[in-house]
């Protein structure tokens, strides 16, 4: 079947509309560095990759497909015309987990071997403790992609590792438990490493509150690689001043970027990272090899992989 798409926005290589007309003959292939360039065009498209705002979308006539071009959406991405259409939203999902697993579990061995105390001191000083990592619990909450990265490299430590996720039933390899978000505050407490790894979701959006830090194991550490809307900022503050947790390690924040004056930065038992945990990965590489396929599939007809519920943003 012969469609049309257009590649919207700043995130489309100059070189995919090529590849993917040559990887997709069935496809014409349009590019815009603006959306709103695309006005004209939208009307008879009946696929598109970036981000389709209100005001395109309601100028599209034949559109079935929008293939996101990020793994992790969130709120700000769905308004009400698209999320009651027919049309199917795909994303990026798994195009970096090995990266975001890593960077997890950087913060983790930062924490237990306590890079945090002797990278800032300057001097030759023996300080704390070292932990014992084989006789540590992680709780991976969020055991889809990169969650279940993170379990088989914290299990590779020689940890016990729990997982908790809404969607997953057969625990990844290196989880001895997993449970569903009903246990979450159970296992909070066992776990002497917390590591964030959901999607942003109405369900997700403050996970992470005053409650949920109080679930925590006196002296664990908290490990954020999700999103930032998913923790709220005030209540991390004030469990880490009063000493609950030991210690929190950010790639993500709310709000974002983390302004200079907020408390976190000050505090030595924190370690923060400006939202870098995927680089280094090939990922515009591996998105077009996920457009590709997806479009391969849409001109045969044949179900499109990463498929979003659109109700829940991922």
């Amino acid at each position: 079947m012969k469609f049309t798409i257009l590649l919207l926005g700043p995130d489309v290589d100059p070189s995919w509309p090529d590849k993917l007309r040559q990887a997709v003959p069935e496809a014409t292939v349009k590019a815009f560095a603006d959306a709103e360039d695309a006005a004209a065009d939208i009307a008879v498209a009946d696929a598109a990759y970036g981000t389709v705002p209100p005001d395109l979308f309601a100028r599209a006539r034949k559109l079935r497909w929008i293939c996101a071009s990020r793994a992790g959406l969130g709120g700000a991405w769905f308004y009400d015309a698209l999320v009651n259409s027919d049309v199917v939203v795909t994303n990026m999902r798994g195009s970096y987990n090995e990266h975001l697993a890593a960077h997890a579990v950087a913060f983790l061995l930062a924490f237990a071997r306590r890079f945090d105390h002797y990278l800032p001191q300057k001097r030759w000083q023996r300080g704390p403790h070292m932990l014992d990592l084989p006789s540590q619990t992680a709780l991976i909450v969020g055991v889809g992609g990169a969650g279940a990265e993170a379990a088989k490299l914290c299990a590779a430590l020689g940890m016990r590792v729990f997982g908790i996720d809404p969607r997953v039933t057969e625990a990844p390899p290196g989880v001895t438990a997993l449970d569903g978000p009903d246990r979450l505050d159970q296992r909070l407490g066992e776990a002497d490493f917390v590591i964030l790894t959901t999607p942003e979701t109405p369900h997700t959006v403050g996970l992470f509150n005053a409650g949920r830090f109080s679930a925590m194991k006196r002296g664990a550490y908290f490990i954020n690689i999700a999103r930032g809307r998913c923790v709220v900022t005030d209540d991390l503050i004030a469990a880490l001043r009063s000493g609950h947790l030991a210690g929190a390690g950010l790639d993500v924040a709310d709000p974002e970027p983390l302004p200079a004056d907020n408390p976190l930065w000050a505090m030595p038992n924190v370690l923060i990272t400006p939202h870098v945990a995927i680089a280094g990965a090939p990922y515009r590489e591996r998105w077009l090899a996920i457009l590709i396929d997806n479009c391969r599939r849409f001109a045969a007809g044949q179900p499109l992989t990463n498929i979003v519920d659109k109700k829940n943003w991922f």
